[in-house]
């Protein structure tokens, strides 16, 4: 779990110090900084696709362990508090930049409430 933590939060950071911001955001200076940085474009997407996985991972296991508990299911102390976690992950990364951060959480959490009928039907 700690691993998926300092994954998820060094991606982030990654994937927002390499998108370029574009303040007002303009459509074309976004797209042509883009095209223009084609590497570095690229390792922001591979950040952003590892990072939000990781993350959502995390956010999976919290909904999980929040789940058990409400229930009165007996569950790893240890595990729960690291997949809660995440959400130091996301304040840290929102004082970088907010608007980034947001769609890295959206991203993340649809992906981890998508995943978590599978998660549930493997630990029962």
């Amino acid at each position: 779990m700690w691993f998926l933590f300092i994954v998820g939060l060094l991606c982030g950071y990654f994937m927002i110090a390499w998108t370029p911001t574009v303040e007002p955001f303009v459509l074309e200076v976004f797209l042509t900084d883009i095209i223009f940085d084609p590497l570095k474009t690229f390792f922001a997407l591979v950040s952003f696709f590892i990072g939000f996985i990781s993350n959502a991972i995390l956010i999976r296991s919290a909904t999980w362990h929040t789940l058990q508990a409400w229930r009165k299911e007996t569950t790893n102390r240890k595990e729960q508090f690291l997949s809660y976690s995440v959400l130091l992950t996301f304040f840290i990364l929102s004082m970088i930049d907010v608007k980034k951060t947001i769609i890295f959480f959206l991203f993340s959490f649809a992906y981890g409430m998508m995943s978590m009928n599978v998660y549930k039907e493997r630990e029962s």
